[in-house]
C-alpha cells in the first residue's frame, strides 16, 4: 500500500503522532474513511514515504512512521491535516541505527540487521496490532540502551516472545520510543514489557492500520450521508 524508495539514500526518519481537534472529529473522520490509495499518494506530494500509520480511533489519536527529504516537505505534508489535527513530530532512529551509533560507543558493530519488510501487515484471525511506547526512567537511559544494543538476534527474538515485531523506533534524546507489534493475547504482550519492567514504563494500546480505520469508519450506516455533507460542505 505504501511507497518503499529503492534508493541506496535513505531518507531522514520521523515519528508523528497524530490528536484529531475535537470540533473537527465528524469531518476528519469522514474524509479520511474515503480516501483510496490515489488519494493517499496526493496527500504525500510524491515526497514523503510512509511506512505505516496506525490509529486508535475511540480516542481519535494515533502515529505514524515516515521518511521525508528534510523537514520542510514534511510540514508541508503535515499542513494538509492542520485545520483538523494536531501533529507533533520528532526525528528517530530504527533498529539497525540505533544498534549502530551505541555500539560504536563500545567499539563493536552490529552482528546482525533487523529487517523492515513487514512493517506494513495487517492482523491474521485472531490477531491485533499493538502500539507501545516506551520512556527509561531517568536513571537508566544509559543501562537501558546499552542492554538493548548487546541483544543478540536470538536474544532479541526470546525477548519479544510470541509478539511480532512489525517495527520498533527510537527517541536516544529523550530515552524513549515505540514499537508496533502484532500480538494474539495480552499476556504476550505484558510478558514482554514486564522484561523491561525494571529500566522503563511501556504504555501499550490497540491500534488499527489504515485499510482497518477506513473500514470501521465506511461500515457505519451513517458514513455515506456524512460523506456527502462533507463533500458539499468543502465545495462552497
Amino acid at each position: 500500500m505504501y511507497k518503499r524508495s529503492q534508493n541506496k539514500y535513505k531518507m531522514p526518519l520521523f515519528y508523528c503522532e497524530y490528536s484529531i481537534l475535537d470540533h473537527a472529529r465528524t469531518d476528519c473522520m469522514t474524509y479520511f474513511g474515503g480516501m483510496t490509495a490515489e488519494d493517499d499518494a496526493r496527500d504525500l506530494g510524491g515526497k514523503i514515504e510512509l511506512l505505516g500509520r496506525w490509529s486508535t480511533v475511540g480516542e481519535a489519536t494515533g502515529c505514524c512512521v515516515c521518511r521525508a527529504p528534510d523537514a520542510r516537505a514534511l510540514n508541508d505534508w503535515l499542513y494538509n491535516w492542520v485545520p483538523m489535527a494536531t501533529c507533533v513530530v520528532w526525528p528517530v532512529l530504527d533498529d539497525n541505527q540505533a544498534r549502530k551509533l551505541i555500539l560504536a560507543r563500545h567499539h563493536k558493530k552490529p552482528a546482525y540487521e533487523v529487517s523492515y519488510a513487514s512493517v506494513g501487515n495487517t492482523p491474521s484471525e485472531g490477531e491485533s496490532l499493538y502500539w507501545i511506547k516506551y520512556k527509561f526512567h531517568a536513571d537508566k537511559r544509559k543501562d537501558g540502551f546499552d542492554a538493548f544494543a548487546h541483544l543478540t538476534e536470538e536474544e532479541d527474538s526470546k525477548d519479544a516472545g510470541r509478539n511480532q515485531v512489525l517495527g520498533r523506533w527510537h527517541n536516544l534524546g529523550l530515552g524513549s520510543g515505540v514499537a508496533i507489534c502484532l500480538s494474539k493475547s495480552e499476556e504476550d504482550l505484558f510478558n514482554w514489557a514486564y522484561n523491561w519492567a525494571d529500566m522503563c514504563n511501556c504504555e501499550i494500546k490497540p491500534v488499527v492500520h489504515d485499510d482497518e480505520c477506513r473500514a470501521v469508519i465506511q461500515g457505519k450506516p451513517d458514513f455515506a450521508k456524512k460523506q456527502q455533507a462533507l463533500i458539499a460542505k468543502m465545495s462552497h
